[in-house]
Parts: C-alpha cells; structure tokens; sequence
C-alpha cells in the first residue's frame, strides 16, 4: 500500500494541528502541507501531488463549488470535509461524486484515507 499524500486546507490553525498529530500515527498517510486558505491550493496541488485535501465543510453541509475546479484538472484528488463539531463528513471525487459519511470513528477515518478510496 502506498503512502497518501494529504493538504490540509483548513482556515483554523487548531483543526490543521489536531488533524496532523492524529494523522501522522497512521502508517500510510503523509500530511505534506498545511495551508490556511484555499486560494493557496493550486500552487500546493502542483507542488505535491496529494491524493486528499480536507477542509471545513461549511454550514450549509456542502462542498463548496470551487473545489470543483480543482477536481477537474486533478481527477485523482479527493476532497474530505469536516463539520466544525466533526459529527458530519462529506467526500467528493470526480467533480460529481459525493458521500457522505457519519459517525466515522478514528480507526474508521484512518481506513478511509489509507484506502484511496474512488467510486466511478
């Protein structure tokens, strides 16, 4: 199993820290950069080829549209957004696919992330 490159692409500072002490425990997952605002995510996406972004997800409880942009022209990237209280998950792969994921415990995110998951 190779190792899955992970931005964290979170506005709060203490999320991006608590994601990466919780993440670097994992055998196969590789935080490769933190970033504290999404108009930094093209040049990290360039830069380090990373199979997953996670971000905030918004209010609303939807992935904002603009990751579409992203996804477009890195098909193989997923993107995995946390509620602000972690109780709601949402992934998003290949511009339309979308899941959502609750009550997902720690052993189970971990398995996710490792798993490269992509539905076609």
């Amino acid at each position: 199993m190779s190792d899955q490159r992970i931005i964290l692409a979170n506005g709060s500072r203490l999320l991006r820290e608590m994601l990466n002490r919780i993440l670097i425990k994992a055998d196969h997952l590789e935080v490769v950069q933190e970033i504290s605002d999404h108009t930094s995510l093209p040049a990290a996406l360039e830069q380090h080829e990373a199979e997953w972004v996670i971000m905030s997800l918004p209010a609303d409880k939807k992935i904002p549209e603009w990751t579409d942009t992203f996804i477009k022209k890195h098909p193989l990237i997923r993107i995995m957004a946390f509620s602000s209280d972690g109780s709601w998950i949402k992934m998003k792969w290949l511009e339309s696919h979308e899941e959502d994921l609750t009550d997902l415990s720690l052993k189970e995110l971990i398995h996710v992330l490792e798993n490269n998951p992509i539905h076609a």
